[in-house]
């Protein structure tokens, strides 16, 4: 995938890094609507996403201020009004404000963590979970598996993958408190 924009690309790794998001396709065809004075206009989504529930949503990227400066929120009601719902049943616009950037790093790292998983740890983190009690932190999870950074990245996986529940919206280190359960 080709990104005009790092917030394009943290937008994509949020929303993948959800675990809803069962399909994605990167600048789908444009759209075509008519603006406030009439005039033929088209329109290319960054994201359409379909979610596990089958919704699929158009999501346009901008950058908060550009959004707000150039009326892009007011331009997206006529985009809106246009989309037929063969091409999505929803319209987003996704800025800078619409996530932490503690989200988007933590996204990041999940994927980048997840090209270099170790099973074995993974195994051995399954079965540590059996046997401590909750809450606890990354170090302490971490320390048990004794396994150095394949531990840290283990439990890092864990949280995204549903097996235990942590503060996403803050940087993720191993003083990060930990909780049994799915993803919060």
């Amino acid at each position: 995938m080709l990104f005009e924009s790092r917030l394009e690309l943290n937008v994509l790794y949020v929303l993948l890094a959800s675990g809803d998001v069962i399909d994605l396709w990167e600048q789908p065809p444009s759209v075509t609507y008519y603006d406030a004075n009439g005039k033929r206009r088209n329109h290319f989504f960054d994201f359409l996403i379909q979610r596990a529930s089958g919704r699929r949503v158009a999501i346009a990227v901008k950058p908060a201020k550009i959004a707000q400066s150039e009326g892009f929120a007011d331009e997206l009601c006529f985009i809106r009004q246009a989309v037929s719902k063969n091409f999505a049943d929803d319209v987003r616009l996704v800025t800078d404000q619409c996530f932490l950037r503690a989200e988007a790093i933590n996204a990041e790292r999940y994927f980048d963590f997840a090209r270099y998983r170790s099973a074995d740890v993974a195994d051995q983190l399954h079965q540590v979970l059996e046997t401590i009690s909750f809450p606890t932190t990354i170090a302490e999870l971490s320390q048990k598996l004794n396994a150095g950074g394949q531990g840290f990245r283990a439990v890092f996986l864990a949280i995204y993958e549903g097996q235990l529940n942590a503060d996403k919206t803050s940087i993720i280190n191993l003083q990060t408190a930990v909780y049994a359960g799915g993803v919060q």
